[in-house]
C-alpha cells in the first residue's frame, strides 16, 4: 500500500502512521559474511577472506561450470601430470619415431669384386676388362645387399659407359633376375632397372656384366625404395618385437634408430589385421579377395591359400578369422600345406557395422568372444556357434564400438566421446565414463575415441581422433584410471588421424604405442615406481592446466578477488609456471583472454608465493578461471611442479548500503483515526507477519518504502483494556 509521510516525528509501518517516542537510530549493514572454503581446508588460516584450494586433481576434467560442493578435485582439461595428490607436473614425453625409407647403401667403390675392374675414364668409374661373361653366367661381378625389404619394389640407376663393348646390370633376389641391358657405342648413359623382390626372396644381388672381351666402365650407381608408408593400421606384439602396418606395409619399431623399418610390402594389398597366433606365427590377414600370409621368427613369409580374413582373433587352440560380410570361421592348423577353416557362425544381420573382435568374461564370469558393432554388443556361444545379442545397445553411432575392449572389472564400448563400461554378472551394470560427461572437452580437444589398450596394469588407454569431428581439434593419448580418464598426450598439429595403440616392451623398453598423422609415437611406462616424486621420468617441454569456472556458489553475487598464493618445487629460470587468469566469462575457449599474473622463474619462488590482484585492492567479479603454462628448458628429467594453489576472495552482499533502524512507536490512538488497540493489534501483526513489511521514514531520499524484517525487542502499554502506551521495535533491512 502507498504511504507517505511528510511529518517529522512519524513513521510508517505496514501501511499505517504511528507517532514516535525520540529519534529514530540508523545503521549501515556491513557486507561481512561468513567465509567460505572451496578445497581442503588444511592451507587455509584466514581469518576474514573465503578461499577456492586446489591442491588434488585426481578427479578428471570435463569440469567447465564448477560445483563448489562436489568439483573441488576436479578441472576443464589439462596435458599435465595430476595422478598424485598435492602435484601438478610436466606431461610426460611422448617421442616420435620417423619412417625409415632409406634404401640399402649402395657405393660405387664397393660393387666389384676383387678382381675384373680398373680405374676407369670418370672420376670414381670403375673398368669392367671383359673377362666375364652373362652368356656364361659366372664370375660375375656382383653386390649382395643387406636390409632390404620383401615384396619391396625397389629401382636401381647405373652410369655406364661403352665402347665397342655391350654389357647390362641385374637385380637378383634368388627367386626371379631382372635386367637391363646396353648397346655397344652409346657412350655414357644412365640404366634404370625396376624390381618388385619377391616375399620369399632369399637376397638382393646387384650384378654388372659385359660381353667377353669388351670393356664398359660403370659409375654413380644408386638404389632407391620406391614403396610408401599407407595409412597406419594394427600393432601387434610378436616374438620381442612389434610390427605395425602401414597400408601394404609390414614395419617393426626400431628404437636404437628412431624409426619405423619396413619389414615386408604386400603387393599393393592393405593388411587388415595381425594376430600372433599358432605355430609361433604372425598372421596377416589381407581382406576378403587375398590370401593371407604367415611369418615365422626369422620374418620368414608363407602364402597360404585362404583368403575372407578382414578380422581375426585368437581363442583356445583355434585362429578364426572374419570376413567383412560377417562370415565366421575358424582353423587349428591355419599355415598347414593345405589349412582347413570350418564356419563358426556368421554375422548376417549387421554386418557392415562390425568393428572388432575381443575377449571378455560372461554373465558366469567364463572368459567369452564378443563383437562390437556400431549399435551392439555380440557375445558368441561357442555351444551352438551362433552370434546372440546381449542387452548393451549403443545409440547406433558411426563410430560405436570402435573403442571395445575388457579391463580390470569391466568391458567398455565407445560411442564418440561417449563411454560405456559393462559390467557383467546375473545382475549386470551399465554406466558412463566418457569424456562427453560433465562440461566435456574445449573445443579443441573435441574428437571421438576410436580405441582402447588395456595392456598396461595401471590404466586403460583411449585414442581421442579429432579427424573424425566437424571443426578443427587435437587428436589425443588418454587413460582411465578407474576413475577419470586424463590427457597424457595432445598432438600439437591439428585434425590428424588416429588408428591403433599397443603397449610393448620390444627393444628392451617399456612403453606405449600409438599413431597420429602418419607417425608412431611413444612414452615410456614406468617398470616399478610410477609416482614422480621418487624417480625422473622424460617431460614434454611444455603443458597447460585450465581450472574449471568458479563462482563461489552463483554468479548473480559479485565477490572481490584479494591475492593467489601458490606453494611450488622445482622452479629454475628454465623450468617456469606462468599463472594466469581471466573473469566473468568473456571468453570460454582454450587461449584467449588471459592476464597473467606471474611467472615463477626464479629458485627463489619455489615453496610459498603470493600475487596480489590491482596493486592490492582487490578486483571485482563474478566467476573467474585460472591457467597455469608450465615449460622446461634443455633437460628432460627436469619439471616444474606445483603443490597447492589458493584463491582468496571476500564474499560481497546482493545489495548495497543495506540499513538496520532501532526506534520506539508511541501507542496513543493519534494517528489514521485509530485507538489504541487497533494500533498494538496492527504493530502486532506486523511483528508476526511471515514476509517483509514497508517501512516508510521521514526525509528519506526515496519514496519508495524500505522492505525490512521488523523485531519487537520491547513494549510498555497498560494493562486490562487500556492498550496506551510504547513498543520497541528494529527493523532490518533485506
Amino acid at each position: 500500500m502507498s504511504l507517505s509521510i511528510t511529518t517529522e516525528g512519524e513513521i510508517g509501518i505496514n501501511g499505517y502512521r504511528y507517532n514516535l517516542q525520540g529519534k529514530i537510530n540508523q545503521r549501515i549493514i556491513q557486507k561481512q559474511i561468513t567465509k567460505v572454503n572451496t578445497g581442503s581446508d588444511s592451507y587455509d588460516k584466514e581469518a576474514i577472506l573465503s578461499n577456492w584450494i586446489f591442491t588434488d586433481g585426481r578427479g578428471g576434467g570435463g569440469i567447465d561450470e564448477m560445483d563448489e560442493s562436489i568439483h573441488a578435485d576436479r578441472y576443464w582439461w589439462t596435458n599435465c601430470i595430476v595422478s598424485y595428490d598435492g602435484h601438478v607436473f610436466l606431461p610426460r614425453l611422448a617421442t616420435a619415431l620417423t619412417n625409415n625409407t632409406t634404401a640399402p647403401t649402395i657405393t660405387n667403390a664397393d660393387m666389384e669384386l676383387t678382381t675384373g675392374w680398373t680405374g676407369g675414364a670418370r672420376t670414381d668409374a670403375y673398368k669392367h676388362a671383359g673377362t666375364y661373361s652373362w652368356l656364361l653366367n659366372n664370375d660375375e661381378a656382383y653386390q649382395d645387399l643387406t636390409g632390404y625389404v620383401k615384396g619391396g619394389t625397389y629401382t636401381f640407376k647405373c652410369w655406364v659407359g661403352s665402347g665397342a663393348g655391350t654389357g647390362r646390370v641385374n637385380i637378383d633376389d634368388g627367386v626371379t633376375t631382372t635386367n637391363g641391358s646396353f648397346a655397344a657405342g652409346a657412350g655414357w648413359e644412365q640404366i634404370t632397372v625396376t624390381k618388385t623382390i619377391s616375399l620369399v626372396a632369399t637376397k638382393l644381388r646387384v650384378i654388372m656384366d659385359c660381353n667377353a672381351v669388351d670393356d664398359v666402365y660403370f659409375d654413380d650407381a644408386t638404389l632407391t625404395f620406391d614403396d610408401t608408408f599407407g595409412t597406419p593400421g594394427s600393432f601387434c606384439n610378436f616374438n620381442g618385437e612389434c610390427y605395425k602396418a602401414f597400408g601394404s606395409i609390414l614395419a617393426k619399431v626400431n628404437r636404437s634408430t628412431g624409426k619405423m623399418d619396413p619389414v615386408a610390402v604386400f603387393n599393393g594389398q592393405t593388411i587388415t589385421a595381425l594376430i600372433a597366433s599358432l605355430n609361433s606365427r604372425l598372421y596377416i590377414y589381407l581382406g576378403d579377395s587375398t590370401n593371407y600370409y604367415y611369418m615365422s621368427t626369422a620374418e620368414a613369409f608363407t602364402q597360404s591359400n585362404s583368403a575372407n580374413a578382414y578380422w581375426g582373433i585368437q581363442w583356445g587352440d583355434l585362429l578364426w578369422k572374419m570376413n567383412s560380410s560377417g562370415v565366421f570361421s575358424s582353423s587349428s592348423d591355419p599355415d598347414g600345406a593345405a589349412p582347413t577353416w570350418a564356419n563358426e557362425g556368421d554375422i548376417t544381420d549387421i554386418a557392415s557395422q562390425i568393428e572388432t573382435l575381443f575377449f571378455g568374461p560372461d554373465a558366469d564370469g567364463y572368459n567369452q568372444m564378443y563383437c562390437a558393432t556400431n549399435s551392439i554388443l555380440k557375445i558368441y556361444n561357442d555351444t551352438t556357434n551362433k552370434w546372440l545379442d546381449t542387452q548393451v545397445k549403443l545409440p547406433s553411432h558411426p563410430n560405436g564400438g570402435k573403442g571395445a575392449i575388457y579391463w580390470n572389472d569391466a568391458i567398455y564400448l565407445s560411442y564418440g566421446l561417449g563411454v560405456k563400461k559393462y559390467v557383467t554378472g546375473s545382475t549386470g551394470s551399465l554406466s558412463e565414463i566418457g569424456l562427453d560427461r560433465d562440461g566435456g572437452l574445449p573445443s579443441e580437444y573435441n574428437g571421438e575415441i576410436v580405441k582402447f589398450c588395456a595392456d598396461s596394469q595401471f590404466v586403460m588407454f583411449a585414442l581421442v581422433d579429432a579427424s573424425q569431428s566437424t571443426g578443427t581439434g587435437q587428436s589425443g593419448l588418454y587413460a582411465w584410471d578407474g576413475r577419470s580418464l586424463q590427457c597424457w598426450w595432445a598432438d600439437s598439429n591439428n585434425d590428424a588421424a588416429m588408428y591403433d595403440i599397443i603397449v610393448s616392451s620390444t627393444g628392451s623398453g617399456y612403453a606405449v604405442y600409438w599413431d597420429c598423422g602418419g607417425a608412431v609415437y611413444y612414452i615410456d611406462l614406468p617398470r616399478g615406481i610410477g609416482n614422480p616424486k621418487y624417480y625422473s621420468p622424460s617431460y614434454a617441454t611444455s603443458g597447460i592446466f585450465i581450472s574449471p569456472w568458479f563462482d563461489a556458489g552463483t554468479p548473480a553475487m559479485e565477490k572481490m578477488i584479494k591475492r593467489l598464493r601458490t606453494y611450488a618445487k622445482g622452479i629454475t629460470t628454465t623450468e617456469t609456471v606462468a599463472i594466469k587468469y581471466r573473469t566473468n566469462k568473456t571468453y570460454t575457449d582454450r587461449d584467449t583472454g588471459w592476464t597473467t599474473l606471474e611467472t615463477l622463474n626464479t629458485t627463489g619462488e619455489n615453496g610459498e608465493n603470493v600475487e596480489v590482484f590491482a596493486s592490492g585492492v582487490g578486483e571485482e567479479f563474478g566467476t573467474i578461471q585460472f591457467r597455469l603454462d608450465f615449460a622446461r628448458g634443455s633437460t628432460a628429467t627436469l619439471s616444474p611442479d606445483i603443490l597447492s594453489v589458493v584463491l582468496s576472495y571476500k564474499l560481497q552482499t546482493a545489495s548495497t548500503n543495506l540499513k538496520e533502524w532501532d526506534f520506539t512507536v508511541l501507542i496513543d490512538g493519534d494517528c489514521d483515526h485509530a485507538d489504541e488497540k487497533q494500533q498494538y493489534e496492527r504493530l502486532n501483526t506486523a511483528v508476526n507477519t511471515d514476509t517483509l513489511i514497508a517501512l516508510n521514514i521521514f526525509g528519506d531520499d526515496t519514496a519508495e518504502p524500505h522492505y525490512v524484517m521488523l523485531i519487537q525487542p520491547g513494549s510498555s502499554i497498560g494493562s486490562g483494556r487500556n492498550y496506551e502506551g510504547t513498543m520497541s521495535l528494529m527493523a532490518i533491512e533485506v
